[in-house]
């Protein structure tokens, strides 16, 4: 009797469990359909990481070594030139300005924005292009022998605006006939070069190529060397004769100049 009574004890806990059993093909409702993580869905395409301009030094020294042939110093090497000055507080006697063309205001007696001394040169362009010209005059007695120059050094700013560092050029010219500029000189030839060719024949280097890595700030004086042995495409000449600075009114809208000299080697 107690053993048939186990028994029916033991079928009917057996068939109530089976009664709660869900189906496998049955889905509790209430519960999300099931999808596929986030992190296996495609991503969308990251935006590089772009890192910020490097902030390169203003050049405060010239952008090109000179070397001595006992393989001196740069200090060294520059203090060893000669100075002939173009510039300070006034035109050396044997310089002419009266050769710059478009201009809208030149003075050379400025006194607002100064390098050194008491007055700088003040330029306003007037046209797409204007060109501050210097010039040895005809009576002038000096003799720049181009195997003697290595430089051309200037101080420029912009006064109150910047001046960008492709918005100038400045280019030294010559002869090989006489140690003054004259309009009409021919003397000089570019190899391969058509005679009425418009190109410049004398190289126009923009201040990038000078080692001027910015803009020149407002407030701000950049010295400037133009390293004649540098330049690219210059043409065989025996004197220099002269140099210009040349601009763009839409980029240089006016500008000023102080302390122009020449830096001269040795005669041997």
């Amino acid at each position: 009797m107690h053993v048939r009574l186990a028994i029916l004890l033991c079928l009917i806990v057996v068939l109530a469990g089976c009664g709660r059993r869900l189906s496998v093909d049955t889905v509790p409702t209430g519960f999300p359909t099931p999808t596929v993580a986030p992190f296996f869905l495609e991503r969308p395409t990251a935006t590089p990481f772009i890192p910020p301009p490097t902030r390169t030094p203003f050049p405060t020294r010239p952008p090109v070594t000179p070397v001595t042939e006992a393989g001196g110093s740069q200090a060294s090497a520059i203090s060893s030139l000669q100075v002939l000055p173009v510039y300070r507080d006034a035109l050396s006697t044997g310089w002419s300005i009266t050769n710059s063309a478009l201009l809208g205001s030149l003075t050379l007696t400025q006194t607002n924005v100064v390098a050194l001394g008491q007055y700088a040169i003040a330029v306003t362009p007037s046209e797409s292009t204007g060109i501050l010209f210097f010039t040895i005059t005809p009576d002038s007695g000096i003799e720049l022998r181009r195997d003697q120059v290595a430089a051309l050094r200037l101080r420029l700013s912009g006064g109150d605006t910047p001046i960008a560092n492709d918005g100038m050029t400045i280019s030294v010219v010559g002869s090989n006939r006489v140690p003054y500029w004259e309009p009409n000189d021919n003397s000089v030839s570019l190899e391969g070069r058509v005679t009425d060719s418009t190109e410049p024949l004398f190289p126009e280097t923009r201040l990038y190529f000078l080692g001027l890595n910015r803009a020149i700030a407002p407030g701000e004086w950049a010295e400037i060397y133009v390293w004649l042995d540098d330049l690219i495409y210059e043409p065989e000449y025996t004197y220099v004769t002269g140099f210009y600075l040349k601009t763009s009114s839409d980029l240089v809208t006016k500008y000023y100049v102080d302390q122009v000299e020449w830096l001269i080697r040795d005669q041997p």
